[in-house]
């Protein structure tokens, strides 16, 4: 007879009452769980997205197929990779104010300066107008006084420190403002949603111009020359007066050329006024900044209703009071509405005078709120995405193929080793049994009505067909080392 390389295995039932019970509710407990597990590694696929926010996707995107026990593979969690803050990069914080460019990067620990950083979104901490400085340039050779288009030309510039903490620990940001002096472009100002914004862009602009209204009034001495052709003002933050209306805030100093080419940097009188709104513009352009990047704590002219209406009219400049050069109408100054009136949030058409502002406005407006802030990037994010229909529910099936024929194997090798353990032989197929085999003892078997191997029984001469189902391949007459007792 052929024999085949392959073989075939012969069974029979196993003898034991639970078997059957096991296998049926075993399969459909293990088919569920097995499921539920293939879908965490079969059903789904990263998929790269750019998003603002990581931190809302990282923590969205955490489903329970991505947690113990279904999965315990870490990289098919939702990742996201950091974006580089490059010194000379420009940006805006989440509070859609001012924007900034990167002027150093300072690690704390051991004051190493940074080309470059890993950023994840990380908030700013601790941020703060450094110094702010008004360059003022005059732009005809019109005797002074003069009038305000004089100085048309004149712009500021400011400084910021922030704070964030990162990987390589905490590292210090400095920012300049990117702004043109009265003109303060913020992205989002809504009145209703970001009231502060829009208090202090408005603000700004209003004592900026006041800056340059009260810089065409001076009367020079006429030794000095006939005006003053450049100058600039610098205010330096004082960190140990927390005070923002105190005079010591800002420390100042300055220095003026006269057409004469003569330096004026002494104290005179004639600078004061123009300081003292400088300061002024200063301590709004902190206010705007802080709330911008997130300081909340910092002091702040824009966060309620009693410092707001300070930061409106600064009643302790000469220049604001009643009677000053910048009261209301100031008709000695031909009506400079720039630095007098603002405009109505709902209304750009119509202005009221600053010393109505708060009462006509107010009532209009939202809350002054501020809260954390981050700078804004587009990150790079690997995020779990189901697959199509049908190829998670093939992918499922097949996988609970393999682990259901797993489980199969391991409860065969267990139940075989139960029997082997019982007596019962599992080598002995349940057509030998049925046909007169069984145990007799731990050695040896008999066949049930039949001699032992090598007797021949009466009943049997002549019994030629239960002979030839013994027969091996070399026509010889053998009997089964052991038999299996069913239980």
């Amino acid at each position: 007879m052929y024999e085949s390389w392959f073989t075939y295995p012969l069974t029979r039932p196993y003898p034991f009452r639970w078997f059957t019970p096991v296998v049926i509710a075993g399969g459909v407990v293990l088919a569920v769980l097995f499921s539920f597990a293939n879908i965490a590694s079969n059903g789904h696929f990263l998929k790269p997205i750019y998003v603002e926010n990581p931190n809302v996707t990282l923590s969205s995107a955490l489903k329970w197929y991505m947690k113990p026990p279904f999965n315990w593979d870490t990289t098919f969690k939702a990742q996201c990779q950091a974006s580089i803050i490059s010194v000379g990069d420009r940006f805006f914080t989440s509070s859609l104010g001012l924007q900034y460019e990167v002027q150093s990067i300072v690690r704390e620990s051991d004051q190493l300066t940074l080309p470059s950083l890993a950023y994840l979104n990380n908030p700013l901490e601790d941020c703060f107008l450094q110094s702010s400085a008004l360059e003022l340039q005059k732009v005809d050779r019109a005797k002074q006084p003069s009038w305000w288009m004089s100085w048309v030309s004149s712009k500021a510039s400011a400084v910021a420190s922030c704070r964030i903490t990162t990987d390589q620990g905490a590292v210090n940001l400095t920012v300049a403002l990117q702004f043109t002096g009265g003109e303060v472009s913020a992205i989002n100002n809504n009145y209703t949603t970001h009231a502060s914004t829009w208090w202090g862009q408005s603000l700004i602009r209003n004592y900026f111009w006041g800056v340059v209204l009260l810089m065409s009034q001076i009367e020079i001495p006429e030794e000095v020359g006939d005006y003053i052709s450049i100058g600039t003002i610098n205010y330096i933050r004082n960190q140990s007066v927390s005070d923002i209306k105190s005079p010591s805030f800002f420390s100042d100093n300055h220095w003026f050329v006269s057409d004469t080419s003569l330096i004026m940097n002494t104290e005179d009188d004639i600078f004061i006024p123009v300081k003292d709104e400088g300061r002024h513009y200063t301590r709004l352009l902190q206010s705007l900044a802080s709330l911008d990047m997130g300081n909340c704590q910092s002091p702040n002219l824009l966060l309620d209703q009693e410092n707001l209406k300070y930061a409106i009219i600064d009643l302790n400049s000469t220049s604001r009071r009643p009677g000053g050069l910048l009261f209301d109408k100031a008709e000695d100054m031909a009506n400079p509405i720039r630095a007098v009136e603002i405009t109505l949030p709902d209304n750009p058409d119509e202005q009221v005078f600053l010393s109505e502002a708060y009462d006509k406005i107010s009532p209009k407006m939202g809350a002054l709120e501020c809260s954390n802030a981050t700078i804004v990037k587009q990150y790079l994010c690997s995020v779990p995405q189901q697959k199509a229909t049908g190829t998670m529910l093939v992918s499922i099936l097949l996988t609970n193929l393999v682990f259901l024929q797993a489980a199969w194997k391991l409860l065969n090798l267990i139940s075989e080793g139960i029997m082997w353990q019982t007596g019962s032989r599992v080598d002995i197929c349940q057509g030998c049994i049925s046909r007169g085999y069984q145990d007799v003892h731990p050695e040896g078997l008999e066949l049930r009505g039949m001699p032992i191997a090598g007797e021949r029984s009466s009943t049997l001469t002549g019994d030629e067909s239960t002979q030839n189902l013994l027969q091996d391949r070399e026509g010889e007459i053998t009997k089964p080392s052991s038999m299996v007792s069913v239980v």
